[in-house]
């Protein structure tokens, strides 16, 4: 039993780490789409 237990919170954590690396580029292309809008308005 310890084995699949084992696995399974190897499991959430990779869910884990793949979630927040998602989240990050979410993130990165809001802040690239606003820097661009915010460059295209200035000139």
């Amino acid at each position: 039993m310890t084995g699949s237990a084992d696995e399974e919170s190897k499991r959430l954590k990779r869910q884990r780490l793949r979630s927040v690396a998602i989240a990050c580029g979410l993130g990165f292309l809001v802040l690239l789409f606003y820097a661009a809008t915010i460059v295209r308005m200035g000139h």
